[in-house]
């Protein structure tokens, strides 16, 4: 009953659901499943993907995903599968689920590749997936990160959720990313800044009313804005923490 609950939300056309109940074909199921699962036929793009992944799934398991990661559908659908991934990886979580993670951190797609490093992220830190980051893992992590970041060598910043390479490269990194990272210190900075603008009650600025006695009865007027911006720096902060991650390490 329960693998007919799993297939019946993988054939219909909510996308999470179906994601959902393929991570559970992970578990050992009736191998005759696979025969049935194949005999269906998808009424669009979306349910040919959620079909062809909980084949793989269910044959070969996580790790078979991981393997066949690259020829799996588009782009965008693995985008939106790694997003989920991610957001319900208590579900997902595996040896094979990480290695699908760290496949696809070799996607040409930097978006792509983004919501992989948030997998990534999430199986170094939860304990159920921690203990699966060998060295030989950890290594692997490291070089694809650098990889990826060499292609933005020029312009760094336009790297999509750099300072999530950062982060990570100070979870997985030995001492031979130090250079990379210090030449970052160039376009690093605090990534926000707050400015306060004191207000005139008596030349008020749009939208509020021209003066303080405008305002209706009973309304505060206030005296200050706030404004908090982006800088488009890279955060400081977090490269300092993955440099001093490293040093520790190589300590």
């Amino acid at each position: 009953m329960q693998l007919e609950r799993l297939l019946k939300k993988i054939r219909g056309n909510d996308a999470r659901a179906a994601f959902r109940a393929i991570a559970q074909l992970r578990f050992p199921h009736d191998a005759s499943a696979a025969g049935l699962l194949a005999s269906y036929k998808p009424k669009d793009e979306q349910r040919r993907f959620q079909y062809a992944l909980a084949g793989i799934v269910l044959q070969e398991g996580t790790m078979g995903l991981a393997r066949r990661w690259l020829d799996v559908g588009t782009e965008e659908q693995r985008r939106h599968l790694l997003q989920e991934i991610e957001q319900y990886w208590n579900e997902w979580a595996s040896e094979g689920a990480l290695e699908l993670a760290i496949t696809a951190l070799d996607e040409r797609d930097d978006k792509v590749r983004g919501y992989a490093l948030l997998c990534i992220r999430a199986a170094l830190t939860q304990q159920s997936t921690g203990k699966f980051v060998t060295p030989e893992r950890r290594a692997r992590i490291a070089q694809a990160l650098v990889r990826a970041m060499a292609r933005h060598d020029e312009r760094p910043l336009g790297l999509f959720w750099l300072e999530k390479y950062v982060e990570l490269l100070g979870l997985t990194a030995d001492a031979s990313v130090l250079e990379r990272l210090e030449k970052l210190r160039a376009v690093a900075g605090a990534s926000r800044r707050t400015t306060v603008e004191k207000l005139d009650p008596e030349n008020m600025p749009a939208p509020y009313p021209k003066g303080a006695a405008d305002f209706p009865p009973g309304v505060p007027v206030p005296v200050a804005r706030i404004w908090d911006r982006g800088t488009g720096l890279l955060e400081i902060e977090i490269l300092e923490k993955a440099l001093k991650q490293i040093r520790a390490r190589k300590a």
